[in-house]
């Protein structure tokens, strides 16, 4: 699958502009890409993925981009990290330790989570990956440390039944939405929460299911 040339062209144009700021790098080597897939250390068990194809795409231009916006004096950015960033950002923000949990006996995971770009403060954009499509692509999820997006460790069920739905089907609709919030004249509804763990909740709701709107 393509990388969304049309949505990393409208951010060029934007940032072009001077409506957004946008830092690129070239290419991700071979050796960065596999080292995405192969150095996560999860505080316990093991994380098994390959990156999807339309992700893989994004890399084959970029190893790391990063967008911001400022808008009404708050800036929002999403940050696509680099293969060493990747490895602490799941480390620091994704993956929870062994043995938490809200209910004794009960305890979570986030190790179906593998968290390729950053959304400010403590949140992470995040792939499913115990839902591979027969595409090789994986759901995206707005995941925030204080509201995890988890599975119950025993069984594999969400302990949000709304979690079931992802929030995005694939790498290539996230980057697209990224795109059109991002060079919007006006951005939509969720987008000051950027960066906020109620974001999770407005993504349990389905905001962006709803196209934005409040």
């Amino acid at each position: 699958m393509a990388v969304p040339r049309d949505a990393l062209l409208d951010l060029r144009r934007a940032a072009s502009a001077g409506l957004l700021d946008l830092d690129a790098s070239g290419p991700a080597s071979r050796d960065a890409v596999r080292a995405r897939e192969t150095l996560l250390e999860p505080h316990f068990g093991a994380v098994d993925w390959s990156v999807p194809p339309s992700y893989g795409a994004l890399l084959a231009e970029h190893n790391r981009l990063c967008c911001r916006r400022e808008e009404d004096d708050l800036e929002r950015e999403f940050v696509l990290v680099d293969e060493e960033e990747l490895v602490d950002l799941n480390a620091e923000l994704v993956h929870l330790p062994e043995g938490v949990g809200r209910e004794p006996g009960r305890y979570l995971s986030t190790n179906h989570l593998v968290g390729f770009a950053e959304a400010g403060y403590e949140a992470v954009w995040c792939f499913d990956v115990a839902q591979p499509g027969e595409d090789g692509e994986y759901p995206v999820y707005y995941h925030h440390q204080d509201e995890p997006r988890a599975r119950y460790l025993a069984d594999g069920a969400w302990e949000e039944q709304a979690d079931a739905v992802p929030d995005f089907p694939s790498f290539a609709a996230w980057f697209e939405a990224m795109a059109a919030a991002f060079t919007a004249a006006r951005p939509p509804a969720w987008f000051d929460e950027m960066g906020t763990p109620a974001l999770v909740g407005l993504a349990r709701d389905g905001v962006f299911r709803a196209g934005g709107r409040p």
